[in-house]
């Protein structure tokens, strides 16, 4: 008698005891881990399990509604991005990062009670989602006809990248391994580049000059550890001689010499001669 009561006040105590309630449905994100980042432009593949809820295709629901049967609610940033029963959710996102949120609904869209959700963050690049950004240039048109000397007003400069995504500037917030390349003449900035082509300076004036190459983020912040290269050459305008001016001094020396050599031939003295006499009769 005294155990069947002592069994049934540890049986009340234990209901009543705070913090024990019936267990529910779970959901739970499996794939991509909180703060990944998601490389290459791809969708992002959100995973997700769930226990002790019965996944339906929306609108599929019998009549009423019942909080262990439904669909889940994917978020992104607030917004409803998608309301579907498989447990693999693709999501085609911009550059950028977000939050992406899953909540389990019944069929009629309502949240269960208590709410069930679960969220990670998630990073999206053009550019791969591991690595380390690097540039090299790797052609300069300034070999000819002596290394680091430019006989001319115009250079040429091509460069090549790894690990990083060329992207137009203004696309959105700065994420890892994608961005622009930002170009320095003589220390003042020069162009932004977005694509692989080289890269035309025209117009320079004599003396040495340094151009340096830089990957900056979308909002043409230098990368850290800072990355970027650099080459100096040296312009040496070969101004080429007019021959204009020289013209008429050597057909005026050449003229002289026909005089010359058609006077000693005999022309010349009998010209002279004519010319001599004629004057002569005139002043008589």
């Amino acid at each position: 008698m005294f155990v069947l009561a002592g069994a049934l006040v540890a049986l009340v105590l234990g209901l009543s005891a705070p913090g024990v309630r019936a267990a529910g449905p779970t959901l739970t994100i499996v794939s991509p881990a909180d703060h990944a980042v998601i490389g290459n432009g791809t969708p992002v593949p959100v995973i997700f399990v769930v226990s002790d809820f019965n996944l339906t295709p929306p609108g599929t629901g019998g009549p009423g509604s019942s909080a262990t049967e439904g669909h889940v609610n994917a978020y992104v940033d607030g917004v409803l991005s998608v309301a579907t029963s498989h447990q693999t959710i693709m999501l085609p996102l911009a550059s950028g990062t977000y939050t992406i949120l899953l909540q389990l609904v019944t069929d009629n869209g309502t949240s269960l009670n208590p709410d069930v959700t679960s969220s990670i963050s998630v990073t999206v690049t053009q550019g791969p989602a591991i690595g380390t950004p690097r540039i090299k240039i790797s052609y300069v048109e300034i070999t000819y006809p002596t290394p680091g000397l430019v006989l001319g007003r115009d250079v040429t400069i091509s460069f090549r990248i790894a690990d990083f995504a060329l992207v137009p500037p203004g696309r959105g917030e700065p994420v890892p391994n994608e961005g622009h390349v930002a170009v320095f003449l003589d220390g003042v900035y020069y162009m932004s580049v977005m694509a692989f082509r080289p890269i035309p300076f025209s117009d320079l004036v004599d003396g040495d000059h340094t151009v340096m190459v830089r990957l900056v983020d979308d909002a043409g912040q230098a990368l850290t550890p800072d990355v970027s290269d650099s080459v100096t050459f040296r312009i040496q305008f070969a101004a080429i001689v007019d021959i204009n001016p020289y013209l008429s001094i050597t057909q005026i020396v050449l003229a002289g010499a026909i005089f010359v050599v058609l006077f000693y031939r005999g022309w010349g003295r009998n010209l002279l001669a004519t010319l001599s006499a004629r004057f002569g009769g005139k002043n008589a």
